[in-house]
């Protein structure tokens, strides 16, 4: 008999990457210390088949995880019993934060069918194979994603991540240099990743050379950026990702669209005066902005600059465990 065993993974936040991994660019990816649950009750006798859905709490329900828990029992065996998947933590007020809630849905039911099936969720291999259901999973929903926040769910910590035609080259977890501080501010304003997706394909449609041009510039800056993390150079990574959202700006305003708010530039401009930098994390158009500094005296202080104008700091810790096993 199949022993139910729940499990959860975590949110994520985009380092570098943005855009640009899409077209094969490395990108960096933390997952975040807020995570998704997938949770096992027993069917009624004669209760319906197997499903999916919203807990109590969460009442909406994931397509992505629903596919993914298909994939995954096609996999390693069926599980008898209702999975609800809870992805409160990974909101505010009810609404996204853009920490990828749907992408921790996914690895936390996939991560919920192996560890019923009897695989240690502890396990790096059995944690990439989270991953590679789960991202086949969301994929087939979402196609536009590049997989990166999938990574982040299933893998943990920080993983530098790529794509080579369209499919997964790399996604190796990576060490975090600890003399650099991160902040992550909400802007308040949610904002859909494939709505600004499908605006700069339509850039690139349009004026092919001058999309060329942005291009080039973002997937030389996300290198950059990928290069200073995994060499813990802390004043080039405040430089290159000061680079990056200017370059984020640069493509919406081709694009027509608000990727660089006023919110979120706000946040970039305290950051820069405090002695850091900032940037969009994630397709920007609202969500979150993460901040970087080498001296936390910096970092304390861009915090009270944040209060003084009403920015909504959030307490995200940055490298969380990826998907896992929990107690009932």
């Amino acid at each position: 008999m199949t022993r139910l065993v729940s499990a959860s993974a975590p949110g994520k936040l985009m380092i570098s990457g943005e855009y640009a991994v899409l077209e094969g660019a490395v990108a960096v990816v933390a997952s975040v210390d807020v995570r998704a649950y997938a949770r096992w009750s027993a069917r009624p006798v004669g209760g319906s088949p197997p499903a999916i859905g919203g807990s109590p709490q969460s009442p909406q329900r994931y397509p992505e995880a629903v596919l993914t828990r298909r994939l995954a029992e096609e996999a390693v065996g069926a599980v008898q019993a209702e999975l609800s998947i809870d992805a409160t933590d990974l909101r505010k007020s009810g609404r996204k934060l853009g920490l990828g809630s749907s992408a921790a849905a996914s690895a936390a039911a996939a991560g919920a069918v192996l560890a019923s099936q009897g695989k240690d969720l502890n396990d790096p291999e059995v944690q990439r194979r989270a991953f590679e259901l789960a991202w086949a999973g969301h994929k087939a929903i979402a196609p536009e994603g590049s997989g990166a926040d999938v990574a982040a769910a299933s893998l943990g910590g920080f993983v530098r991540f790529r794509l080579e035609n369209g499919q997964v080259a790399e996604a190796q977890r990576m060490p975090w240099p600890a003399h650099v501080s991160t902040r992550v501010v909400w802007t308040g304003k949610e904002a859909r990743t494939s709505e600004f997706v499908r605006a700069v394909r339509a850039y690139e449609a349009r004026d092919a050379s001058g999309y060329a041009v942005i291009r080039d510039s973002l997937h030389q800056q996300a290198a950059r950026f990928a290069d200073a993390i995994q060499g813990a150079d802390g004043v080039e990574i405040v430089a290159a990702a000061g680079a990056y959202g200017q370059n984020m700006g640069q493509l919406g305003n081709a694009a027509g669209v608000s990727i660089m708010t006023h919110e979120l530039q706000q946040i970039a401009t305290l950051a820069t005066h405090h002695g850091g930098s900032a940037k969009p994390s994630g397709a920007g158009g609202g969500d979150v902005a993460i901040a970087f500094f080498t001296n936390e005296t910096d970092a304390l202080a861009f915090d009270a600059a944040c209060r003084s104008e009403a920015l909504d700091l959030l307490n995200l810790g940055l490298g969380a465990p990826g998907v896992r096993p929990e107690t009932p």
